[in-house]
């Protein structure tokens, strides 16, 4: 509705005044020519200033070809060169309009703040843990040394802060007595090296050989 009252208010500009002409087109400088480099000759032109900016239309025709800004003005005559706003270029017989440029009417009861642009959200990407995989004899619940030299060595690592997850995965031949037996082992075991919050799970993973796996996973 706004785009629909404007270009009213352009049009009412536009014939509230006669419209100057273009009538002639030169083109200076050796060939090829480049159209952005022609001089467009401007009658009727006496109350133009050099600088000043005019708007193109073409006779039938409701969209503008651009601007046109003098360069030289000479009696009723101006010299002005194009700045498009489309492909189109003027021709002689094309209409320029001077008011349009001026102060146009103000659209009351409109309003012209852009609208507030809210933040896209940003995709939180969560990175992968830390991961230690421990082995346990097959139908055994004791932690060997190397195993706890192992929770020793992560520990120093990747501190004591953060979230750390036990994974004791399901398996058909190890029966959940002993399944809990080897998180109590490993979490008393990170009690004692000071990680008092882990978090059980027993999702279905396997790993190679012949020792049952376990996982320790720790996020920052």
């Amino acid at each position: 509705m706004k785009g629909i009252l404007l270009c009213l208010s352009l049009a009412g500009a536009l014939g509230a005044q006669a419209p100057m002409h273009i009538v002639g087109v030169e083109r200076h400088g050796p060939p090829p020519y480049d159209a952005t480099d022609r001089i467009y000759i401007v009658d009727g032109a006496q109350a133009l200033r050099v600088g000043e900016r005019l708007l193109v239309k073409r006779p039938g025709e409701a969209v503008a070809l651009g601007v046109l800004r003098v360069a030289i003005r000479q009696g009723d005559r101006a010299e002005a060169r194009f700045e498009p706003t489309e492909t189109t270029f003027p021709m002689k017989g094309d209409m320029v309009f001077q008011a349009i440029l001026k102060a146009l009417p103000t659209l009351a009861g409109f309003d012209t703040d852009p609208l507030p642009l809210l933040p896209v959200p940003k995709a939180q990407a969560v990175a992968p843990p830390r991961e230690g995989l421990l082995f346990f004899l097959p139908q055994r619940a004791e932690l060997s040394l190397a195993g706890v030299k192992k929770l020793e060595a992560w520990v120093e690592t990747w501190g004591t802060e953060g979230r750390w997850v036990l994974q004791v995965p399901k398996a058909k031949a190890l029966k959940p007595a002993l399944q809990k037996q080897r998180a109590e082992v490993i979490l008393q075991a990170l009690r004692t090296l000071g990680i008092t919050q882990v978090a059980l799970e027993n999702p279905v993973r396997t790993a190679e050989g012949k020792y049952d796996p376990t996982w320790l996973q720790h996020w920052d």
